[in-house]
């Protein structure tokens, strides 16, 4: 080593591995401190939503459906009260992690249950993707969702549940309403999906439309440059840019109870149910499932279904909703026939109505009873705003 002025000089090799030391070091220091962190928060999350009452239940579980591990967890304060499923929507948007956020007023009336579907979260990440690729089609999403159902009840021993899909799972939910009403007190449906194709033009209608009226320069060009919309093939790229500005343009005022999900991610990271894996797979089953699924949905109308329910049908919808036009909703529930019908309006919520404080309301004062009581006869659709 040699002497410069006084001062040893280093050789530069030597330099060099004392820095890559360090910075591994600080890398090392960085992540465990990520990981304790994350490990706080999950434990803080448990504690606080922890079931409390002897006769509750908090079960996380896989169930043997369609040929893999699918993922539930069933949650309430007590486990002899009515069954609530709810399905989520994406395709591939698991919400085990994210129930926490809405359900917990729901779990004093109801055992609610969050299914991770084919595709979505827990679910995704525990099972082989090819497999997954190659039996993710409409009538298999159609026969778990039955499978589930039946699973519910056997296990805890109900003649029938309550649905409530959500977006994508609305399609299941209303679905299963109309194929199996013996297995159901009712459906509710919010974010509800009615026919993709008329959506997708009057979505792409009103947005381009919002965007001249507010001289907005960078949506309208972005938007035109789509046309023609929807397209006759799926096509991902457009579609990010119609959920891009659809949010931006027609979602809900900035007040609207859902807009703390811009912080999924750390709802998701914080959830004691999911494993860091899981948390990665939850980021990439979305794309995973729309890449599957879309194609298959894009001409998807429900009303081919036919019009005749015979359980009692609620949609409970966000006035501002960007992705599933409200009016084409109202105009739906006008033309079915079922033993009761509500049409709940929240004038303030977009997609995620159910963050609403009024949703648990509406679900206590007009679903919950038809666990006890079957529906009158109703002649009219019965519609209600709510104005948070």
């Amino acid at each position: 080593m040699k002497r410069i002025n006084g001062f040893r000089r280093f050789p530069l090799k030597r330099i060099f591995k004392i820095l890559g030391i360090t910075i591994a070091c600080l890398v090392v220091f960085g992540s465990l401190s990520v990981l304790a962190y994350r490990k706080y928060l999950q434990h803080k999350v448990a504690k606080e939503g922890a079931i409390s009452s002897p006769s509750g239940i908090d079960s996380l579980e896989s169930v043997r459906i369609g040929g893999i591990d699918q993922w539930i967890q069933v949650r309430g304060q007590n486990v002899n009260n009515p069954i609530l499923l709810f399905i989520h929507g994406g395709p591939g948007l698991g919400f085990i992690p994210l129930g926490r956020t809405f359900q917990r007023p729901w779990e004093r009336y109801f055992t609610v249950v969050q299914w991770d579907q084919r595709g979505a979260g827990k679910t995704y990440a525990s099972n082989d993707r090819e497999l997954q690729r190659r039996t993710m089609n409409l009538p298999q999403m159609e026969q778990d969702t039955l499978d589930i159902v039946n699973y519910l009840r056997h296990r805890f021993q109900r003649d029938k549940i309550f649905v409530m899909g959500h977006s994508w799972g609305s399609v299941l939910g209303l679905w299963l309403a109309h194929q199996h009403p013996e297995l159901i007190f009712a459906y509710v449906g919010t974010g509800q999906i009615v026919a993709t194709e008329q959506n997708s033009a009057l979505l792409y209608h009103d947005m381009l439309q919002e965007a001249r009226n507010r001289h907005n320069d960078e949506a309208t060009r972005e938007l035109e440059g789509i046309a023609p919309y929807p397209p006759p093939n799926a096509d991902i790229r457009k579609l990010r840019i119609v959920n891009q500005w659809a949010g931006a343009l027609l979602g809900p005022p900035p007040r609207a109870a859902e807009n703390h999900l811009e912080n999924m991610m750390r709802v998701v990271v914080s959830a004691p149910e999911y494993s860091l894996v899981d948390d990665y797979e939850f980021v990439r089953a979305p794309e995973f499932s729309a890449e599957v699924l879309l194609p298959q949905l894009m001409s998807l109308d429900m009303t081919k279904l036919g019009l005749d329910f015979q359980v009692p049908i609620f949609f409970f919808e966000g006035r501002h909703d960007p992705y599933c036009r409200p009016s084409l909703v109202w105009e739906y529930s006008q033309n079915i026939s079922a033993p009761r019908k509500g049409f709940i309006w929240f004038e303030n919520a977009g997609h995620f109505a159910f963050f609403e404080p009024q949703f648990t309301e509406e679900l206590v004062r007009q679903v919950l009873p038809l666990a006890k009581e079957p529906p009158a006869p109703a002649e009219s659709l019965t519609e209600r705003s709510i104005h948070s």
